[in-house]
């Protein structure tokens, strides 16, 4: 099974670093950072790697947060969640955006991102609110042990 890292990056003032996603079944939404692992990379590698490309920045000290084994029209996938702080200058990549956004300030945000943010301990919500919006998105996210 494919494999992805994301990563919840904050900034001095609290905000969230999204990325508007250009393809796949996600496209248009705002989500966190992060991408597919190669088959000869590692998550750690492909985390740092994404970030990059889709920021411009530089992730640092990334610690793991939370786990998920995600499913939908199309795909199936491992995705692994860590923390860290990034450095350099803000820089999305081509065809993209990336943004620094208050938690209460995302614009219509997508399911699996308000799953995320509330297993990290970050914002507030409800989880049964979360789950009903991951369904009718017919959209499968289950947390790994």
């Amino acid at each position: 099974m494919p494999v992805a890292a994301i990563a919840l990056i904050r900034d001095e003032r609290g905000r969230i670093l999204l990325v508007k996603q250009r393809a796949g079944p996600f496209a248009g939404s705002w989500l966190l950072p992060g991408g597919r692992a190669g088959d000869d990379e590692s998550t750690a590698h492909a985390l740092v790697r994404e970030v990059r490309e889709e920021t411009g920045l530089t992730l640092t000290d990334a610690v793991y947060v939370a786990g998920y084994r995600t499913s939908g029209d199309g795909y199936d996938l491992t995705v692994l969640m860590y923390r860290g702080p990034a450095e350099g200058t803000l820089l999305a990549e081509r065809g993209s955006d990336a943004r620094w956004f208050a938690v209460d300030a995302i614009p219509d945000p997508h399911p699996a991102l308000r799953r995320q943010l509330l297993d990290a301990g970050v914002g507030r919500d409800d989880d049964a609110a979360i789950e009903s919006a991951l369904a009718a998105a017919a959209i499968g996210m289950v947390r790994l042990p």
